[in-house]
């Protein structure tokens, strides 16, 4: 049995019009996040679209880069250090890439040493014994406030809204570390700091600085390498990807044209070209957007806001040497040491996950140091990292140096991701959608400065793309609406729906709703989700959002679960059933004529009919009217295509987002994903697999499906409360409130 109540599931597979032109989609930037873009869009739209990337220099990869010393085949890391690691919270997407889909063994890095001056502290009794018990109390008492600022959920969801609120957000790290009471204390936490920060701490945030302080308890972030190197990844992605690479190929200039497709005028062998494209993606720094021209005021302009939104460079320069022997084995534990050289840089031991019969350091220096020591030349710098070793390790040191290689990073991440006031993804993404529609920007600096936020911002910039790509080739979207009333026609009191009369009556291969819902409605399998889920079992109430004529209302109330419905469609609501009409009523979404907190869970099937204008007024309304929960049952962009082309799922919607889009939807109103546990994602990953058995999946994996629950922050309370026997649903004041209207 297909699960859940899909509304929109109707008719049999159609083909694409395959002689039709596919969306030819400019992909400007060969890094990490162009790559990924390509292969994202490989993977949710193939056949949907052509792609061209564009790099200006002769190689792929950006800032990902290993390099190796002729002397013992000696591998290090030129550019990324390490890849994040958010396994142990839930689904990560890159680390799943790297080690299921391209098969790579990683090894996992940490580290936890500080050196101040010549003292080296590895342990909390090193700092006790150099500096005192005050320090070690001025620290533990800093860090016990970072973790009740942030909890690892809230490190791992890291919502803008929650960012922009949090008290650290309109403070300076320097302000916080100024407030640190013991001086070593304080320069303490700078050093270990500052290599992940990558700027100075009065030109960041606290709430960045708190961020970065907490990535070295394993309870929030853990760290990890590519065996053989981490240009690995470049080069499996370079494998992977379907689109024309133009390499040596700079873009100098994008103007909009009539027709609503795109000219990027292209330096390449010493001539200009011209390519024509619709939709555009510009995954560049920052800095380097600047060196593109966007034809007409307005674009121009678009643009320069959004660059100067995320003006806040940040450098790296690495200094990277090869030695006989790994001297320092008995000084430095883990994979890398933060040192107060520099004003504080990290220094990794290179060895420790290139295995080399030789020993390579890595001298990691970051911010205004690396800004001014970037105009030096490499001998000097060279020089200038061995000296900063401490006093006792400089002998061996020098005796044991070999050669030594530098790489300059200026301006190439941010120090304050993301900005401040930290925008919604899709206005990080899409400057200005009316002036540049199909145009986005893909960077690292739009997330967290790392290849993760490399991925997770092409992600979301695909999730965009999907939605038209899908949309378009599928031709359901607003198939079966009422043109008239797109906009939203209030009459009576409500938001007229814009879906026709044959949309019910044609429910599914020819059959009316009220003949053929079973086949999608399972009134058990919404039950043991919400049981999985929020922690409730029946009885407890319910409103069906999109309820049709009512007849889930019995199917609930078979089982224990008092359930209320709302429809806006006059046709299929005249075909409720007496005996339920005082329960489903005739009203829309965007004003329901319930009281606050009068349900504990809702059931939407609906929101996906609404007009896009009155999304935000919708979900409002359902977070007003509930206590607990949400089961977003709605259609989506990105269920699998098996569902779209075979269901024809995608009639009459409106709002055509993928489930990530619709995060940023209900978190913007409140709500807050009602999962973080991985265990009970896989029970609901297994409920959903176990109803879809012998048929097409509706969502392509776990991380999908976790976009489907929100949960209020205060839900814990009101489940408590209902687990221990509280009185069930103030049914009469529903029907009150509801006779009112």
């Amino acid at each position: 049995m297909i699960s859940g109540d899909r509304r929109a599931c109707r008719g049999w597979f159609r083909p694409r019009d395959e002689s039709s032109n596919m969306t030819r989609v400019a992909i400007v930037g060969g890094g990490p996040g162009g790559l990924f873009t390509n292969y994202l869009l490989d993977r949710f739209c193939d056949g949907l679209f052509t792609a061209t990337l564009f790099e200006a220099s002769d190689r792929l990869g950006g800032k990902v880069i290993t390099d190796r010393f002729e002397k013992g085949n000696s591998l290090f890391e030129r550019g990324v250090a390490e890849y994040y690691d958010y396994s142990h919270f839930g689904p990560d997407p890159l680390r799943r890439i790297i080690t299921e889909v391209m098969e790579l063994d990683v090894v996992p890095m940490e580290g936890k040493g500080v050196i101040l001056g010549d003292a080296i502290l590895n342990t909390k009794r090193d700092i006790k014994k150099h500096f005192g018990e005050a320090t070690v109390k001025a620290l533990d008492a800093f860090v016990a406030e970072c973790h009740a600022l942030c909890s690892p959920d809230e490190y791992y969801e890291g919502y803008s809204g929650d960012d922009n609120k949090h008290p650290w957000a309109g403070k300076t790290f320097r302000d916080v570390l100024d407030a640190i009471p013991d001086e070593t204390a304080r320069k303490y936490v700078e050093v270990a700091a500052r290599s992940d920060v990558a700027t100075e701490a009065q030109l960041t945030n606290a709430l960045n600085g708190l961020k970065n302080v907490l990535m070295d308890d394993p309870k929030y972030l853990r760290l990890y390498s590519i065996v053989g190197g981490n240009d690995r990844l470049i080069e499996g992605l370079k494998k992977r990807i379907s689109g024309k690479v133009m390499l040596q190929s700079r873009v100098d200039k994008i103007a909009r044209n009539e027709d609503g497709t795109y000219n990027l005028s292209v330096r390449r062998n010493g001539k200009t070209e011209i390519h024509e494209f619709d939709h555009v993606v510009v995954a560049l720094p920052n800095y380097w957007v600047s060196q593109i021209e966007f034809e007409g005021r307005e674009a121009r302009m678009a643009i320069q806001q959004h660059q100067r939104r995320y003006d806040n460079p940040a450098h790296y320069l690495r200094v990277t040497a090869l030695f006989k022997k790994p001297f320092w084995n008995e000084h430095f534990q883990g994979s890398y040491i933060m040192s107060d050289a520099f004003g504080g840089c990290c220094i990794y031991d290179e060895s420790s996950r290139h295995p080399s019969k030789h020993g390579v350091l890595g001298w990691l220096i970051t911010a205004t140091d690396a800004l001014a020591l970037s105009n030096l030349d490499d001998q000097t710098l060279i020089q200038l990292a061995l000296d900063s070793l401490p006093s006792e390790l400089l002998p061996l040191a020098r005796k044991q140096f070999v050669e030594a290689k530098v790489q300059r990073w200026v301006g190439t991440i941010s120090g304050l991701p993301g900005g401040h006031p930290a925008p919604e993804l899709r206005e990080r993404h899409q400057p200005d959608g009316k002036v540049l529609p199909n145009l986005y920007l893909v960077g690292d600096y739009l997330f967290d400065s790392t290849v993760n936020g490399a991925y997770d911002s092409a992600n979301f910039v695909v999730d965009m793309m999907m939605g038209k790509l899908r949309g378009a080739a599928y031709s359901g979207a607003q198939k079966k609406a009422d043109a008239s009333k797109l906009k939203g026609v209030v009459e009576e009191g409500f938001v007229e729906s814009t879906l026709t009369n044959d949309y019910h009556d044609e429910y599914a291969v020819g059959l009316s709703y009220e003949e053929s819902f079973r086949e999608y409605f399972d009134e058990q399998y919404n039950a043991d989700l919400y049981e999985c889920i929020f922690g409730i079992k029946a009885p407890y109430n319910l409103l069906d959002v999109g309820s049709a004529s009512g007849l889930t209302l019995e199917c609930f109330a078979n089982i224990g679960i008092d359930a209320w419905g709302i429809e806006n469609n006059r046709h299929v609501h005249a075909q409720t059933p007496k005996n339920w009409l005082h329960r489903n009523l005739l009203g829309d979404v965007t004003k329901l004529p319930f009281e606050d907190q009068s349900f504990d869970v809702i059931y939407d099937t609906c929101l996906c009919y609404v007009p896009e204008d009155l999304i935000d007024e919708a979900i409002k309304e359902l977070y007003r009217v509930t206590r607990i929960g949400i089961f977003f049952g709605g259609i989506t962009a990105d269920m699998t295509r098996e569902v779209i082309e075979y269901h024809d799922v995608f009639d009459g919607v409106l709002t055509l987002e993928t489930t990530w889009q619709w995060s940023e939807r209900f978190q913007r109103h409140g709500w807050r994903p009602a999962v973080h546990d991985q265990k009970i994602l896989k029970k609901a990953w297994k409920i959903e697999c176990d109803a879809n058995e012998g048929d097409f999946p509706w969502y392509p994996d776990m991380e999908t499906m976790r976009y489907c629950f929100y949960a209020k922050p205060d839900a814990a309370q009101w489940v408590a409360k209902l687990m221990a026997g509280r009185e069930q649903g103030p049914t009469s004041k529903i029907r009150t409130a509801a006779a009112a209207r």
